[in-house]
């Protein structure tokens, strides 16, 4: 299967091939063989690539995924090739809707949040930073908006998935 992939603001191609013990992936004309390929959405995965360990942990949010890979998150949009042929005939966008919501990647404990409610953030712009297993995680913008809620205070434990902030 091929997919259109865009992650923060870089567009690359994705072919993924199943084989019987193993994957082949291929981005942007580089091939890797994965061992160990079962995941499920929501769930740290391992991986084996050439004999070295890749944690991944996709979880999806309005038609958009975010991807913690080695403890880095991206905020990743997937298109199968056909909707994406189909939208550019169509004359629309194929892709998600804006996020409403920011949402606790992991369990942690809140460390300091960078905004307010009432201010404009940009793409990028730092939200929150998050303690978990002894590192600090900085959350960031995935997109402009502007910040309607903040459902957290500076100390608190929060659980995966909780909502931290709401965007208008």
């Amino acid at each position: 299967m091929i997919y259109d992939v865009k992650v923060d603001e870089k567009d690359y191609k994705l072919e993924i091939v199943e084989e019987a013990k193993s994957l082949k992936v291929s981005l942007n004309g580089r091939t890797i063989k994965l061992d160990n390929h079962k995941s499920v959405i929501g769930q740290l995965t391992m991986f084996l690539q050439e004999n070295q360990p890749i944690e991944l942990e996709l979880s999806r949010d309005n038609g958009v995924y975010d991807c913690w890979l080695n403890s880095r998150l991206a905020r990743c949009e997937v298109i199968d090739e056909k909707t994406a042929k189909f939208a550019k005939l169509m004359g629309v966008t194929a892709g998600a809707s804006k996020t409403k919501v920011l949402k606790a990647p992991m369990p942690g404990l809140i460390v300091n949040i960078e905004v307010e409610v009432g201010q404009e953030v940009a793409k990028g712009d730092g939200l929150i930073i998050i303690e978990a297993m002894k590192m600090e995680n900085e959350l960031k913008a995935s997109q402009a908006g502007k910040i309607k809620h903040i459902k957290i205070i500076n100390g608190q434990a929060v659980e995966k998935n909780q909502v931290m902030i709401e965007f208008e």
